[in-house]
């Protein structure tokens, strides 16, 4: 109690000079001031070596941010600072020293110039004979006019064609998923309509997905299913596109809901342009083969696409005299 007395009546007697140099170093050491005091007095009252000392002292570090010896209050971080890392804290000086703030301006980052803008570039619409999302397509021998065929051999010969007249046995998923590229119509959506009323043949749209497995399995299953596909020759045309394809999308925005499940099948009379009929999900061969008969009997016809019969022959002028 007599020692702390001694100190802080030793404080309180400082001179002013000393008592400013006093608070400037426990602004920077975040002590308190009897450990100033003690700490400058060791240092002849000079601040700047008595600031190095301390860090010094620390190891530069006190690199975890204990707190100082003494009575000493809150905890010292980082590495040392030096004389001129003071000087820039402004522990020195009345602050006559500090830069004016920068004045404030406004700038453009990025041009705006329509001129100047890159070209806009529409992605190529997805087709039905391409999809990144497809898993079981393999559009190399898709487009090939052997279909993927060439591997195999002569009927009777080896590998997995057709021996003894069995059917042909399909070698990857690429070729047990591969669409109906040899029975799908090729061309728009406007073409179809064009083509089915100038040969009375509805119109057959399937709209798939390359994320439902339902997709994969109509063509699996139902496209290659003989029977279905002698109905579908004499009386219909068969047009398949992704949902997502730009031609895709059109059909979906005129024909079908938001919430619409694909794959789906749509019949359409190729004169009107009616949605006469539909099925959402797989549909079997069998299925869709019983439906379709009762409109392959039927066909469309479109009365203003009759053929125009041949001109009258005009008389012959009469001879002049």
């Amino acid at each position: 109690a007599e020692q702390g007395h001694r100190q802080r009546r030793g404080h309180q007697m400082a001179d002013p000079t000393q008592q400013e140099v006093i608070l400037q170093f426990m602004s920077l050491a975040s002590c308190d001031a009897d450990f100033a005091t003690s700490f400058l007095e060791a240092n002849g009252w000079n601040l700047e070596l008595a600031v190095q000392s301390l860090y010094g002292d620390a190891g530069g570090a006190a690199a975890g941010g204990g707190g100082f010896g003494g009575g000493g209050g809150g905890g010292g971080g980082g590495a040392g600072l030096g004389a001129g890392d003071l000087a820039a804290l402004g522990g020195f000086g009345d602050g006559d020293d500090v830069r004016a703030p920068m004045a404030q301006f406004s700038d453009t980052l990025v041009g705006v110039d329509p001129a100047a803008r890159p070209a806009h570039r529409r992605p190529p619409p997805q087709s039905a004979a391409n999809h990144p999302l497809e898993a079981f397509r393999d559009f190399r021998t898709e487009g090939s006019p052997s279909g993927g065929d060439d591997d195999d051999t002569a009927a009777g010969g080896g590998g997995d064609g057709a021996i003894f007249g069995l059917p042909k046995r399909a070698k990857n998923l690429s070729e047990i998923y591969r669409p109906p590229t040899e029975i799908c119509f090729v061309g728009s959506f406007e073409e179809l309509r064009l083509t089915g009323r100038q040969q009375s043949r509805w119109l057959l749209v399937n709209i798939q997905s390359p994320t439902e497995f339902a997709s994969q399995q109509l063509n699996a299953d139902t496209w290659t299913d003989e029977g279905l596909r002698a109905v579908l020759g004499s009386s219909f045309l068969l047009w398949q596109r992704y949902f997502d394809s730009e031609e895709g999308a059109t059909y979906c925005r005129h024909y079908l809901r938001e919430d619409a499940t694909f794959p789906h099948i749509g019949l359409l009379d190729p004169v009107t342009g009616q949605l006469v009929k539909s099925w959402h999900g797989f549909t079997a061969a069998e299925r869709l083969m019983d439906k379709l008969m009762d409109y392959a009997d039927r066909p469309p016809k479109d009365i203003s696409w009759d053929e125009p019969s041949p001109a009258a022959p005009q008389p012959a002028a009469p001879a002049a005299p």
